[in-house]
C-alpha cells in the first residue's frame, strides 16, 4: 500500500502546523537538489526528484534497508472554486485527486486502484510531510512550470 494510500486511509488527526514549515523541506522546488535516494545528514525523509516526462517526481527515502525508495508522480490540474490547488498523483498501484481547502491546511482526496475507488477523505496537510509538500509546492505555482522550460524534461540531471 503506497504512503498516501495509507495516509487517506487513516483517521484524521489534528496537529498543529508549527513543526512545518517551508524551509524545513529544502526551500522551492527549483532549488532542490536530486537526492539519488542517499542522505549523510538527518532531515526531511521527503524529496522533490525533478520531471518525468510531463509529471513532478517526489521521492520518499526507504525506511530500511528491505524497503525500495517510493516514487510518486504528480501532475498540477488548476484550481478549485476556491482557488485552491488540486493535482493528480501516482503512487504505485494507486492513483487519485487531491484538492486543498480551507487555506490548504485540508486536502480531500480520492484513491484508486486500477479504475476501483478504494478510498476517499480529508488529511490535514501537515499529518503527512510528502503530501505537505507537494500541495505547498502547489500552492506556491512551482508546479506549474512547463516541461520543455525544465532541464529535467530533457532526462539530464
Amino acid at each position: 500500500m503506497g504512503p498516501l494510500l495509507r495516509v487517506l486511509t487513516s483517521p484524521l488527526v489534528l496537529l498543529p502546523a508549527l513543526f512545518f514549515t517551508p524551509l524545513a523541506f529544502g526551500g522551492p522546488v527549483a532549488d532542490r537538489p536530486y537526492t539519488d535516494g542517499a542522505s549523510s545528514s538527518p532531515g526531511p525523509d521527503h524529496y522533490y526528484v525533478g520531471r518525468k516526462g510531463d509529471a513532478f517526481e517526489y521521492a520518499k527515502l526507504p525506511g530500511g534497508p528491505a524497503e525500495a525508495q517510493n516514487t510518486v508522480l504528480v501532475w498540477y490540474l488548476g484550481t478549485n472554486q476556491d482557488k485552491e490547488p488540486v493535482i493528480r498523483y501516482r503512487d504505485g498501484a494507486s492513483s487519485g485527486t487531491l484538492s486543498c481547502f480551507d487555506h490548504c491546511q485540508f486536502v480531500r482526496g480520492a484513491t484508486f486502484v486500477g479504475e476501483k475507488l478504494v478510498q476517499t477523505g480529508r488529511i490535514r496537510v501537515t499529518n503527512d510531510p510528502l503530501i505537505y509538500m507537494i500541495m505547498h509546492d502547489a500552492s506556491a505555482g512551482r508546479l506549474r512550470v512547463p516541461a520543455k522550460n525544465d532541464s529535467f524534461a530533457t532526462g539530464s540531471r
